[in-house]
């Protein structure tokens, strides 16, 4: 058949594919998270209320990930720098989309879409969204 292939690069680490770590949680954000919930927090939370963001937020499953993520994030120095670029990121994207367009539904269609809600996790993960 052809020529044999390359064994995964496992071994590597997390440095050669930054993306990797937050990978399943896209994945699997629908079931980590109440997208209605979401957007209620984020609507407080806009509106000057400080500790809108709750593990309320999360599914059982949810809440085990929110654990997970907070826990890697203190732990682990690779995964906390994929975690800020990912909010740093975001957090830009955010400031584009309030100085293009004035309609906020724009702003709360980002925050509550599927990138939005792995945002949300992370930051408030990271004790940004207290």
């Amino acid at each position: 058949a052809g020529p044999p292939q390359a064994p995964a690069q496992r071994g590597r680490g997390p440095a050669q594919q930054p993306g990797n770590p937050l990978e399943s949680l896209s994945l699997d954000i629908a079931r980590l998270m109440d997208r209605t919930l979401a957007a209620e927090m984020w609507d407080r939370y806009q509106r000057g209320e400080t500790k809108a963001f709750t593990k309320r937020l999360y599914t059982p499953a949810g809440q085990k990930a929110f654990d997970e993520v907070a826990r890697k994030y203190r732990a682990d120095r690779t995964f906390k720098q994929t975690v800020d670029r990912y909010i740093t990121e975001f957090e830009r994207l955010l400031d584009e989309v309030a100085r293009d367009d004035r309609n906020p539904q724009a702003l709360r269609a980002q925050l509550t879409s599927e990138t939005g809600l792995v945002y949300t996790l992370l930051a408030h993960a990271a004790g940004r969204l207290a």
